[in-house]
């Protein structure tokens, strides 16, 4: 029992689109002022008895061929995927260091250089939603759960493996939801849940034991919220739910990994200087103005699917 209870006591979520205040919690890393903290209920097969998983059908829309990627963001997946994997590992082992390497090298807070890519090759069009939520934790090591989720399926991704974006709910202890966004990956054939964010929140300055890592719809729907699920659950607009039926039902996830990780301490990178981090971007973008005449006006895809900017659960 005491076991549980310090999980309980370790599972603090920043926020994801909607507003957080984190600032005085303790073990938090560079917690961004507008993020509101939200406690999750313990996700444990074990000792809870979480309900069967309900039949989901598969995600409707393929993944975006990577050879569809800016070049900008294809570069910086390929040196990060060179830098963690070899040819020679296993599904299973990519999927790790891909997760390990989101939990050591990224700091939950505000998306920063978000139109950077487009000072690297001419591309008159936005790009897609993923790449430009995964572009500051790629290239800056700083994101909120939206930009952790995008960033880690177009890793795996690059790494070769099948992996999709999620957005949902997520439990609070005090019982209400609040919106989300994780990634499920295939390995070997079945689909696991896999949430980047969650687990860089409760790991930071402890050790990782991976408890939101590769886990079946039974498990992981004791804290979260998506596809089938959310729209039975009658909480949304007719609008959105004909989104989440068009393009976010995700894949079933029939079970846990057979076999979870042995814990780890993190070995994270310091926390950006964001102040000095964004004079950085300002000096690249007027330098680049002042060689090829100020950027149009272009309105960025960076609105969170399903929920918005509004999101979903209690207000501040």
């Amino acid at each position: 029992m005491k076991f549980f209870f310090f999980l309980i006591m370790l599972s603090v979520l920043s926020g994801c689109s909607i507003q957080r205040e984190l600032d005085n919690l303790p073990g938090s890393k560079n917690t961004s002022s507008s993020e509101r903290s939200i406690v999750l209920q313990t996700a444990s097969t074990s000792s809870g008895k979480p309900a069967p998983p309900e039949s989901i059908p598969a995600q409707q829309t393929e993944p975006a061929s990577s050879n569809e990627i800016h070049p900008y963001i294809k570069n910086r997946l390929q040196e990060i995927a060179q830098e963690i994997s070899t040819p020679e590992m296993s599904e299973y082992d990519r999927t790790k260091a891909a997760f390990d390497y989101v939990l050591d090298h990224m700091t939950r807070g505000e998306a920063v250089g978000q139109e950077i890519w487009r000072l690297h090759g001419d591309r008159p069009d936005p790009v897609p939603y993923l790449e430009q939520r995964a572009l500051s934790p790629l290239c800056f090591g700083v994101g909120m759960c939206e930009d952790y989720a995008a960033a880690l399926t177009l890793l795996l991704r690059e790494m070769g493996l099948e992996a999709e974006y999620v957005p949902g709910l997520l439990y609070t202890v005090e019982g209400d939801l609040a919106d989300h966004a994780w990634t499920v990956v295939k390995i070997d054939g079945t689909w696991y849940h896999l949430d980047s964010h969650l687990e860089d929140y409760i790991s930071r300055g402890r050790t990782v034991r991976y408890r939101y890592f590769l886990h079946g719809d039974s498990t992981f729907s004791v804290t979260h919220v998506w596809g089938q699920r959310l729209i039975n659950r009658q909480l949304l607009t007719p609008e959105q739910n004909a989104e989440i039926t068009a393009h976010f039902l995700a894949q079933t996830c029939p079970q846990d990994y057979p076999a979870p990780p042995q814990s780890r301490v993190m070995q994270e990178d310091p926390p950006p200087d964001m102040a000095a981090l964004q004079a950085q971007i300002d000096a690249e973008i007027t330098a680049y103005e002042q060689a090829n005449g100020p950027l149009p006006p272009m309105e960025l895809d960076i609105i969170p699917p399903v929920f918005g900017w509004e999101g979903y659960g209690p207000a501040d």
